[in-house]
């Protein structure tokens, strides 16, 4: 099948199939990357307990960092890749790559840069108490080292798919995580080096997934080579792919935020234990939540094909085809979360009472809502595909702004750390109503541009 034909088929094929063929490479990639840190989650837990645990997230803060400006290299660059391939014009893409890399190299040395010089103060704003200090640095120091491979597999990925191959994206982020499950059993249990290993085994994981990437290059997967003259600056390419990955990074960077302080409320209201509850609340909830966010990813294109071709019958089927998908998977999500919490929060430790006390808890508050976070997603997505970016941002900047700073500043005084679990279901039900809303708003005016052309 030709690349063409393979646009056409989004077109007429059944929509159901062709979300559940552009979905899972999506979902298995998504669950892939999240295997790092629940993997790490998961060993450090049992081999060092709750205190490895709370280390390990108050470092969380540093990676989504790290990933902001992964996300402003990648969605500035690969957007550029592909018009450039669109247009006919390889050797402008080539050069964008080029230009992606330098940029690479730039911020890896600043991060790494500003990791080392500042690490005490930055461990600290994150919510390191001097307890899990020392830890903390132990993780960060060997961590930092890694950035440059992270940022490499990362943005490299972004390209890749930029060219048309998402399988081989896929296999690197399926590369990283299995490796570093590896790695940590080998590290963590075998030669009992706690933090420490579980560093080692992501930075030795992500410099396999940086070498996999690069052999796309070198070995002419793709239209892209590795050209001198692509590694020259220029300065028209920077700035238009500092401009069209500046939202999505700032969205990022205001989630770093927003782990901030969460890390620091809960360290203030219930000590590293609430801290290490929450890590293996978010490492759960990569596995609960980020297949939805495959849906949506899946359900993209097939929207931005049928809506560029006017047709919006086959848009609403897509729209309303993944809100149900991802909504169906949240409800059969919130059963489990409902159903098993204990067991699952056993799988990263079985010691701690207090600690699985805890999380059980945030399970059973912080959950509430989900279901209606399949609406929030999909919608996000829906406004992506549509190139609608204003309303992209204002869904998302209510539901982490409006939504979630309230009540992250408002309830914990009044409810203690049961306050923090509390605003996960706010985020989820306020998105989802807004979310449908708009989506809705935004189908009247395609019918009422259709009456206006009759």
């Amino acid at each position: 099948m030709t690349s063409v034909e393979r646009s056409e088929r989004m077109g007429y094929e059944p929509i159901g199939r062709l979300l559940l063929q552009f979905s899972i490479p999506a979902i298995v990639g998504m669950v892939a990357s999240a295997l790092y840190n629940i993997v790490d989650r998961m060993f450090i837990g049992h081999a060092v307990g709750p205190n490895g645990i709370a280390a390990i997230t108050v470092a969380f803060p540093f990676f989504l960092l790290i990933i902001s400006t992964g996300i402003l290299i990648g969605v500035g660059s690969s957007s550029q890749i592909s018009r450039g391939l669109g247009a006919g014009n390889p050797e402008r893409a080539q050069k964008v790559m080029g230009n992606g890399f330098i940029a690479m190299v730039v911020s890896s040395v600043l991060v790494v840069t500003v990791g080392f010089t500042f690490m005490d103060d930055l461990m600290r704003l994150c919510g390191a108490s001097p307890i899990i200090m020392p830890m903390t640095k132990d993780y960060m120091s060997i961590v930092l080292w890694g950035v440059p491979f992270q940022l490499i597999g990362f943005c490299c990925n972004y390209f890749i798919r930029a060219e048309g191959h998402p399988r081989y994206a896929m296999g690197t982020l399926i590369l990283g995580a299995f490796a570093n499950i590896v790695l940590d059993w080998i590290f963590i249990v075998k030669m009992g080096m706690g933090v420490k290993g579980a560093a080692l085994g992501t930075v030795v994981a992500q410099f396999g997934a940086a070498c996999w990437v690069i052999a796309f290059y070198v070995r002419g997967v793709g239209q892209l080579r590795f050209v001198r003259s692509a590694f020259r600056p220029d300065r028209s390419i920077l700035t238009e792919m500092a401009a069209v990955g500046f939202s999505p990074f700032m969205m990022e960077m205001f989630f770093v935020m927003v782990m901030i302080l969460f890390n620091r409320t809960l360290s203030r209201l219930g000590g590293e234990m609430a801290i290490s509850a929450m890590g293996i609340f978010f490492s759960l909830d990569s596995i609960l939540f980020m297949p939805a966010i495959g849906i949506g990813e899946g359900a993209q294109p097939l929207i931005g094909y049928n809506y560029g071709a006017g047709n919006f019958e086959r848009v609403r089927k897509t729209v309303y085809l993944a809100m149900g998908a991802a909504v169906g998977f949240f409800i059969c999500s919130l059963i489990v979360a409902q159903a098993f919490p204990r067991q699952l929060t056993m799988l990263f430790n079985k010691d701690s009472q207090e600690l699985i006390s805890m999380t059980v808890r945030a399970m059973r508050i912080g959950y509430l809502g989900l279901p209606m976070a399949g609406i929030a997603i999909i919608s996000g997505f829906v406004f992506q595909a549509l190139g609608k970016a204003k309303q992209s941002i204002i869904l998302n900047l209510c539901r982490q702004f409006f939504f979630l700073l309230p009540p992250l500043l408002l309830l914990p005084p009044f409810f203690g750390v049961d306050g923090v679990w509390a605003t996960f279901p706010i985020v989820d039900v306020g998105g989802g109503v807004l979310g449908w809303f708009m989506v809705r708003a935004e189908m009247k005016r395609w019918n009422n541009s259709l009456f206006e052309d009759n």
